[in-house]
C-alpha cells in the first residue's frame, strides 16, 4: 500500500478543548504575541501547538487582535470601582431620554489614518503634513435623539472657554428635568456654571472619575476623527465644514446605540 500513514495528532486537536484555558491566557496576557501565546499555553498544559494552529483557535474563539484602548491604574482601585458603582445608584432612576452627556476632544491638523496595506514584509509608508502643537478644540453634548450643542475653539479649553460654551450653546438647548453629566475637569468647576444649568431647571451630574466608558459622546469622537482621518483637514476652516457634514451624518439610531454600549437602557 503506497498511501501515506496518517500523520500525528494535529496540533489543533490540543486546542479543541481548551477555549477555558485560552481564553484565561489572553485574558492575563491580552498583548502576547501568537509565539509568546504558544509558549504560554505549552507551560499550562505540556502541550506544545504552531502559531498557525493557535492563530485558527483564537479567530475561532472571536479573540481577535485590534488596537489597545489604555487606562490609568487608578481605574482599577477600590476607590475608583466604588465611586463608578456610586454613579450607577444616582443614574438608576434617571430617564435616559434627560441624560446629556457633555465632553471635548483635541483634532490635530493634518491628522491622517493610521493603518495602510502594502507588500508583505514591508512598511506601508506615507507623507504627512507637519503642524506642530496646532489642534481644534471640539466640546459638544448629546442626548438620547440629538447633538445637543457644539462648539469649536482654535486653542485649549479653559474655563472661560467653557463658560461661553455652557451659556451661549448649551443652556439655549436644555429643558426642565434634564440632566447634564460631565467629569470633573478643573475647566468645569467655575462657580457661575451650575447656575446656569440650574437656572432653565436642569441639573448637573459629575461622571465618576476613570470613567469614560460610561460616557457615550466618547463614542462619537471616535467616530469623528475616523472621519476626519479620510480627508486629512490642514486648516481649521476644513475641520469646521468637515464637523458640519458629519452632523449630518448622525441619526437617532446612531445615537441609541452609543448610549446602549455605555449601558444605558434604550428600550
Amino acid at each position: 500500500n503506497l498511501q501515506p500513514k496518517p500523520r500525528g495528532k494535529p496540533q489543533f486537536s490540543y486546542l479543541t478543548n481548551a477555549d477555558i484555558d485560552l481564553r484565561e491566557l489572553v485574558e492575563a496576557h491580552p498583548d502576547a504575541t501568537l509565539i509568546e501565546l504558544c509558549e504560554l499555553f505549552a507551560d499550562k498544559t505540556g502541550n506544545w501547538v504552531g502559531r498557525s494552529a493557535m492563530c485558527s483557535a483564537l479567530q475561532k474563539l472571536g479573540l481577535n487582535r485590534k488596537k489597545k484602548t489604555t487606562r490609568s491604574t487608578q481605574a482599577g482601585t477600590e476607590r475608583v470601582l466604588n465611586l463608578r458603582l456610586d454613579y450607577w445608584e444616582k443614574v438608576k432612576n434617571i430617564e435616559p431620554e434627560n441624560l446629556v452627556f457633555l465632553d471635548e476632544t483635541g483634532i490635530l491638523l493634518g491628522l491622517t489614518r493610521t493603518h495602510a496595506r502594502s507588500q508583505m514584509g514591508t512598511r506601508a509608508y506615507s507623507l504627512n503634513p507637519f503642524y506642530r502643537g496646532s489642534k481644534v478644540t471640539v466640546i459638544g453634548a448629546i442626548s438620547i435623539t440629538k447633538v445637543v450643542a457644539l462648539m469649536t475653539m482654535n486653542d485649549s479649553m479653559d474655563g472661560n472657554a467653557f463658560e461661553v460654551f455652557v451659556s451661549k450653546f448649551l443652556v439655549p438647548q436644555l429643558w426642565s428635568g434634564a440632566v447634564v453629566v460631565m467629569d470633573n475637569l478643573s475647566a468645569h468647576q467655575r462657580d457661575s456654571i451650575v447656575p446656569m444649568i440650574e437656572a432653565v431647571g436642569a441639573s448637573v451630574l459629575n461622571l465618576s472619575s476613570y470613567s469614560p466608558d460610561f460616557n457615550p459622546i466618547e463614542l462619537w469622537w471616535s467616530q469623528l476623527k475616523s472621519f476626519l482621518r479620510s480627508f486629512t483637514p490642514t486648516t481649521t476652516e476644513m475641520v469646521d465644514k468637515l464637523i458640519s457634514v458629519a452632523l449630518d451624518l448622525i441619526n437617532p439610531q446612531h445615537l441609541r446605540n452609543w448610549f446602549a454600549s455605555c449601558c444605558y437602557c434604550t428600550s
